[in-house]
């Protein structure tokens, strides 16, 4: 018997978009998926295991500030559990990655994922990564399919 929820955002258009839970009757968790594809910018011989670090840092970063300044906000600060993934063998100017960012908050009580008290802290939380983080990497140009 399947008891998660799962509901996709078409809110940005270069970013394929997720988010749910496992167990929608008592949820304790939610998670948020980013998946698209990252195209360098430059043709410059670039350290990108250094630049992709760099994105982890800022993904972290603005979920910790966005949580820390929000003191209404239904998520947990102490527990978030971020798995931002970029493959750097693959990564060369003129070549799509695959980049897949999974973002798991924790809830301070127990509140449907559909339901209308979640969905805006949801909304401005996706909403600040995909500006201060995607938007403005100087290294790349992301995009919902490889081409």
């Amino acid at each position: 018997m399947k008891k998660g929820i799962e509901l996709k955002l078409d809110t940005f258009k270069n970013y394929n978009i997720v988010y749910g839970s496992v167990n929608n009757k008592n949820p304790k968790a939610l998670y948020i998926q980013i998946t698209g594809w990252a195209d360098p910018k430059q043709d410059d011989k670039l350290k990108y295991s250094r630049i992709i670090r760099e994105l982890d840092k800022r993904v972290r970063q603005t979920i910790y500030n966005t949580l820390t300044s929000n003191i209404t906000t239904p998520f947990l600060r102490e527990r978030t559990i971020i798995d931002f993934d970029i493959r750097e063998s693959g990564v060369k100017y003129g070549k799509r990655s695959f980049v897949n960012c999974e973002i798991t908050l924790y809830l301070k009580s127990e509140t449907p994922v559909n339901s209308n008290d979640l969905r805006p802290a949801l909304d401005d939380l996706i909403n600040i990564i995909i500006t201060n983080v995607f938007e403005h990497s100087r290294h790349f140009n992301f995009y919902r399919k490889k081409k």
